[in-house]
Parts: structure tokens; C-alpha cells; sequence
């Protein structure tokens, strides 16, 4: 039986103890142990202590401050001595094979650095949350099979990227590629580095017996009243989520997308535009977003120009890649 020397569970937190709670138990019931990692990003509710006193046996890197996801995550990964590393967001449940899974797939598909699991949405568990990434040249990332029936996509086959929210990675590719760009902040970095790897040939499979179930936007600290972790609340969006989803879909636009493309991204921020004003009502909070992206327009286009020393293939042909999924 695979042991935790291979593989090392990293969970960012901020503030919800509740939640990380929660995920840790699931992580406890495993079917093969890990290593596990919390990262804390300054937390202020006795996160700390809750650690300490419930889960001795698991390991703590307080940040003293909030870096954000990326940089939460990317702290742990300084401290991963694993061939093997996986991403849990604190809003999640492990299946108690998850870890077994993952250990498994990645012996037996060497061909393969990124592992995406399916999904589940935590309070209708008959429905997807997620079966891998996608990113289409109207420039808005989505997940596959959001919403769908828990059955559709039982293969394991592969996709164009994996859901930070619970993934497993080869360090190898970290050190390689690099970590995750923190000048995302949170939201969306994943689908940076899903882009970034697939230009220096790195590939993804997505797992569909690696069960997690996920609270959408749980962690999100406007959703701290709308319920617990046992039971959540709908209503996802809120003004730090749409700012910085804006923000870095700009980021992510200018660094990876064609020129060609720019009809179909016109419609699809037009799209967005609509949304948030006519329903979702975060319009303020949509062009904040824009505006702070817009700024961030000369380092895309220096990330853009930089990777051209690296890749190991062409924009052109990432998008020629991406038409399969």
C-alpha cells in the first residue's frame, strides 16, 4: 500500500475554521494516509488553536497575513518534500479514496503531470460541480460539467486542466514550469498554470473515481452568514469574487489568448457586462475589476513575451490543443 512519504495534502485557509474542520476529519478517514499542510493566511477565528488542539498529527505554516491563495499555496509548496503534491480547498470533503486515487493514477500514467477529481456539489450530490477546467477563446473559464447529473463523464480521459480546489501535481512540473502566479491573488491562478503547463507539454487527466465534494465560493468571506459547512446556502457571487474573477480574466486574456479571437471576446465581456447588471447586481464591483486589469495590461504582455524563451510550444498551437476540449 502506497504511504504519506509520496504525497503531501495542501489546504490555504483564511477564516473558517468550520469548513477547514470539516475537510480535515475527511482527510483523517482516507484509505491511504498523506501528509497534510494548512496553510493559514492570517487567520483571526482561532483557526490556529482549533489546529492544534483537534489535529495535532497535521502540520501548520501560519503566514501571519493574507497572500492570497496563490501565495498561500506556493508557501506550502516550499515546504513539499514529495514527489507528489495535492491542492483541498478548505470548503471541500474528501471520499475516503480520494488520496488512494490519486497515488494510483499518477504511477500509472506517467505521461501525465496534472490530475483533476470529479467534483461533486456538496449540498445536491446527485449533481456535478466539476470534471476539469475549460477556457474558450471568449476568454471565460468555466467548468466542465457544472450542473450536470453525477454520472455524466464516468471515463478517465484527458482534459485541458484541473480545479485547484482539488488536484494533484508532480513537484517535478512545479520545478520546471514554476508555482502558481501570485499576482492573481485568488481566483482563477489555476487556470493560469492549466495554460502555462499545456505550453511546456505538460498534460492533464481527469479522475473520475477521485470523488471531492465542494461548497462553491464556501471559503469566500462575504458568504461567512449564509450557512455552514454541513449546510450550505446558495448565492455564490460577492463583491470580492467578482473583482477579482474581472481582474484576472483581463490578465489571462492578454496573456494567452489571439488577437484573432477578439470577436468572440468582445461577446463574451459583453456577455458579462449584461450579467451583473441586468441580474446578478456586482456591476460596480464587474468594472473595479476591469479597470484593475486593464492596469495589469503591460506585465501580461511581459509574462506573454517572457514565456516565449521557455515554451515548448506556440500560443498558436495551445489554442489548437484547446479546440478538443
Amino acid at each position: 500500500m502506497k504511504q504519506a512519504e509520496e504525497i503531501t495534502v495542501i489546504i490555504p485557509t483564511w477564516n473558517r475554521r468550520d469548513l477547514l474542520a470539516h475537510c480535515l476529519r475527511s482527510l483523517r478517514s482516507q484509505t491511504v494516509p498523506a501528509k497534510v499542510l494548512v496553510v493559514d493566511n492570517g487567520s483571526t477565528d482561532g483557526t490556529l488553536a482549533m489546529l492544534e488542539d483537534e489535529f495535532p498529527e497535521m502540520t501548520a505554516l501560519p503566514l501571519g497575513r493574507n497572500v492570497g491563495f496563490a501565495g498561500a499555496v506556493n508557501a506550502g509548496l516550499g515546504k513539499v518534500t514529495t514527489s507528489l503534491t495535492a491542492l483541498l480547498n478548505n470548503d471541500t470533503e474528501a471520499d475516503p479514496a480520494w488520496v488512494e486515487r490519486g497515488l494510483e493514477a499518477a504511477e500509472r500514467c506517467p505521461e501525465f503531470s496534472i490530475f483533476a477529481s470529479r467534483m461533486v456539489d456538496f449540498s445536491d450530490r446527485t449533481h456535478l460541480d466539476s470534471a476539469g477546467d475549460c477556457y474558450g477563446k471568449a476568454g471565460l473559464p468555466t467548468k466542465r460539467g457544472l450542473g450536470e447529473p453525477i454520472d455524466r463523464y464516468p471515463d478517465e480521459e484527458e482534459v485541458f486542466g484541473a480545479s485547484a480546489g482539488a488536484a494533484f501535481y508532480r513537484m517535478s512540473m512545479f520545478r520546471e514550469i514554476g508555482r502558481f502566479d501570485e499576482s492573481y491573488f485568488t481566483y482563477l491562478e489555476d487556470v493560469e498554470l492549466n495554460l502555462r503547463a499545456r505550453l511546456h507539454g505538460f498534460r492533464c487527466l481527469y479522475l473520475p473515481q477521485a470523488i471531492v465534494y465542494h461548497i462553491e465560493a464556501g471559503s469566500d468571506p462575504g458568504r461567512r452568514s449564509q450557512g455552514t459547512a454541513t449546510r450550505p446556502r446558495s448565492g455564490i457571487y460577492t463583491r470580492d469574487r467578482v473583482y477579482w474573477i474581472t481582474r484576472n480574466r483581463w490578465q489571462l486574456m492578454v496573456t494567452y489568448q489571439l488577437l484573432q479571437h477578439l470577436p468572440w471576446l468582445t461577446l463574451g465581456w459583453g456577455r458579462s457586462f449584461l450579467f451583473h447588471l441586468l441580474k446578478a447586481g456586482y456591476t460596480a464591483d464587474f468594472l473595479r475589476g476591469l479597470a484593475a486589469g486593464v492596469v495589469q495590461t503591460p506585465t501580461a504582455i511581459g509574462k506573454r513575451r517572457r514565456m516565449r524563451r521557455s515554451r515548448t510550444i506556440s500560443i498558436r498551437e495551445l489554442w489548437r490543443q484547446l479546440r478538443k476540449f
